[in-house]
């Protein structure tokens, strides 16, 4: 179902595959992909949503992208992209990129852990590589 921009769908108890309006409301189901300018989705789970502003509320995403505001309530997100982040309590995020965040976050990685991660990646792909190339040498 795709929805055509400037109308306002209402999305309850069912499965969307895509989703494109101004302002998006979803309930008791679930969406592919939503785009709008504001969302506000309640116990529902989302592929990916962008907008400018995403409300959740009880819900799950894989990937919301907020052009302004992000707001998770009692929600959980694989990742979120957003200007403005604020996580409620009984939220929780895997990855956040803002420019700011407010609420109680416990981010499984801060830049330094990321930069750990990241150097520790770079040195194993680099000791594995030869080990890569003589395998395919030998057929």
């Amino acid at each position: 179902m795709t929805e055509n921009a400037g109308m306002q769908p209402e999305v309850g108890h069912g499965l969307t595959a895509r989703v494109d309006a101004d302002h998006v409301e979803f309930a008791l189901g679930a969406v592919g992909i939503a785009r709008g300018r504001e969302m506000d989705v309640g116990q529902a789970l989302v592929g990916l949503a962008v907008a400018d502003d995403v409300t959740m509320r009880q819900s799950s995403a894989r990937l919301l992208v907020a052009r302004e505001a992000a707001r998770l309530e009692m929600s959980a997100a694989a990742a979120v992209l957003a200007n403005h982040v604020a996580i409620g309590p009984r939220a929780a995020v895997g990855v956040v990129v803002a420019r700011s965040v407010e609420g109680d976050v416990r981010p499984l990685l801060d830049w330094r852990g990321a930069l750990v991660f990241g150097a520790a990646f770079a040195a194993v792909s680099l000791v594995l590589r030869p080990l890569g190339r003589r395998g395919r040498r030998g057929r």
